[in-house]
């Protein structure tokens, strides 16, 4: 990276305060060094299957275009109809006498030279891998596969030709005597590796020459999976002759390629013994203008192969790397620009993209109070007061009867004047009843959670209930008729001594452990559990509380002391007791030595 000023001179306190500005980068790109490394091993998508990527891999693929011209071809007789296919061979064991076994995709067909005639019939244009892709073992089997049936005196299939586009069903007809020969696409890439220009998307013309072999043409592959083999030994193998067939390359996105201001750049002036290296330094070059201290200064970085300058990841083309900067790194803003000379994006860091970070200095994050909103469950729908009475029953009892005494006995009930009585907890007092007019109450409340009281249990059931013992869930104590029939819940006590024997209990299994670190986690644990501390941020408070309420047993017995403190050192260690907070321990621990302060 290099620094470039905007300004002649800055003075000291503008060095440090640009510096400073600078320094802003490095907290999002620490950010995305850390997402890249999770990544690694979970990465959230596929890089190869990013739709850029793919189209920028299908762009670098090589468009060729295959002709024949009458001017070097004036001894050939009989050469047309040609037909040109794309083929592979499907194995590489082969028969005497009989070519290996091709298995073909596009089939285009030629009538004449490419001086005369209409160019749907004197080109055929095939699409075949990348030269990286070329040198690999399944690519390189490719060929280009010539066969000339001019014996025959008629185009077979012409009718169903699409332009030079011959149908593969068609072939059928062409089984017995041929011509054909081959161009391999391996040498073909070897030819188009030398010719620099290819890259910058400039057309490359070659010539090849083709030896054209009598052969005879099997029927019996042509009707299995577009599939064809020569045999030798049923012609002649004296008519055999050369074509010099006229090869044109260039790749598959060159026309796009030429749109871009970048690639109308002009190598005349470059020497051709540096020309290849200059045309590889161009391509996929991209400078990256970091810009600070308002945008009056700027960094500059260059990467290669429209690689990201955050996390390295290779894009493909100036497109592709857009998409990725926005996706991927929306902390910054970008600007893309192109020209003849050079490829760029200003780079700058977004106004409000740490705005929740800045906190006052001195401030712990941890202490800072946010807002948390839960979603509550939806509440039932409140019924109207006129369907609420419907159901509503008055009863008249008359005073001092059973039933006025049973009513009285629940907590829920309310006793009205004139001895009407209504289930509500809150009746409102503006309604009374005057002589046979009742007058309904506006809100009536019910509790959810009565039980039965032992006025209202059912005899029977209280007979069931005196003939079984029943025991605490923690304690394991026998229960008392009382405590059967009360309306306190037993379900949920917590019995400190059976706790602390549990505790013990456990413990005890611990074989590794001393008897006084025994007895500080013991400690500890009782603590915890009678101040129900239940989350990180209550641990601070308890080992304070903790030292001021046991500090005078621990500096006793010094084991037990330094028990404590490595215990301290475990929380500290797993980030839920602080630097501060551990000093105050042990200045109460100090202060219980001293004499200075007393038990409390």
């Amino acid at each position: 990276m290099c620094l470039q000023h905007s300004r002649a001179r800055l003075s000291p306190d503008e060095q440090i305060a640009a510096e400073k500005s600078f320094a802003l980068y490095c907290k999002p790109v620490e950010l995305y060094n850390i997402i890249q490394r999770r990544a690694v091993k979970n990465p959230a998508f596929i890089q190869r299957s990013l739709l850029y990527k793919i189209q920028a891999r299908r762009k670098k693929r090589i468009q060729i275009t295959i002709s024949l011209s009458g001017s070097t071809n004036t001894h050939a007789q009989n050469i047309f109809p040609l037909y040109v296919l794309l083929a592979r061979p499907t194995s590489n064991i082969t028969l005497e006498g009989h070519s290996p076994i091709y298995r073909f995709s596009r089939v285009c067909l030629l009538t004449s030279f490419s001086e005369f005639g209409n160019k749907d019939k004197t080109e055929a244009t095939f699409i075949i891998p990348d030269l990286k892709t070329l040198s690999t073992s399944r690519a390189c089997n490719l060929s280009i596969i010539l066969i000339s049936c001019g014996q025959i005196g008629q185009i077979v299939g012409e009718d169903n030709c699409s332009g030079n586009y011959v149908e593969g069903s068609s072939l059928r007809k062409l089984e017995g005597k041929c011509s054909w020969g081959k161009i391999a696409t391996n040498l073909l890439a070897s030819s188009l590796e030398k010719c620099v220009t290819l890259s910058a998307g400039e057309t490359v013309d070659l010539v090849s020459t083709v030896t054209m072999s009598p052969s005879f043409l099997e029927p019996k592959f042509l009707e299995q999976d577009n599939c064809l083999t020569f045999c030798s030994h049923k012609v002649d193998a004296t008519g055999s002759y050369q074509l010099k067939v006229c090869i044109s390359a260039e790749e598959a996105g060159a026309r796009d390629l030429s749109l871009s201001p970048y690639s109308n750049y002009s190598y005349n002036d470059v020497p051709l013994s540096i020309l290849p290296e200059i045309i590889r330094l161009r391509a996929g070059n991209v400078i990256f203008n970091y810009k600070y201290y308002n945008n009056t200064m700027q960094k500059t970085e260059v990467t290669e192969d429209f690689s990201c300058p955050f996390c390295l990841v290779p894009c493909g083309s100036f497109k592709g790397l857009g998409c990725h900067l926005n996706s991927s790194h929306d902390l910054f803003h970008f600007e893309f620009w192109i020209s003849e000379e050079c490829q760029a994006v200003n780079v700058s860091l977004k106004a409000d993209a740490w705005k929740t970070e800045l906190l006052a200095e001195g401030v712990d994050p941890r202490h800072q109070t946010f807002s948390y909103r839960s979603r509550f469950k939806k509440r039932r729908r409140l019924v109207a007061k006129s369907e609420k009475f419907r159901h509503v029953h008055s009863h008249i009892m008359e005073p001092g009867s059973h039933e006025d005494a049973q009513a009285m006995s629940e907590d829920d009930y309310v006793q009205r004047e004139n001895g009407h009585s209504v289930a509500d907890a809150s009746v409102d007092p503006s309604h009374t009843v005057h002589g046979s007019n009742l007058s309904p109450p506006t809100v009536l409340q019910f509790g959810k959670s009565r039980k039965l009281s032992v006025e209202r249990s059912d005899p029977r059931n209280r007979q069931l209930l005196q003939k079984r013992q029943f025991f605490h869930s923690h304690r394991a104590q026998p229960m008392a008729l009382e405590q059967v029939f009360s309306d306190h819940d037993s379900e949920d006590e917590v019995d400190d001594d059976i706790a602390d024997f549990e505790d013990r209990r456990m413990l005890d299994d611990f074989v590794d452990v001393t008897k006084d670190e025994k007895l500080i986690m013991h400690m500890w644990n009782s603590f915890v559990r009678k101040q129900r501390v239940l989350a990180d941020g209550h641990i601070p408070w308890a080992c304070e509380a903790f030292s001021r309420c046991h500090g005078q047993q621990l500096v006793q017995n010094p084991a037990m002391l330094w028990g404590w403190r490595f215990l301290m050192i475990k929380l500290w260690n797993h980030s839920l007791l602080d630097a501060r907070t551990m000093n105050t321990c042990n200045i109460i621990l100090q202060g219980y030595q001293d004499g200075s302060l007393g038990p409390k």
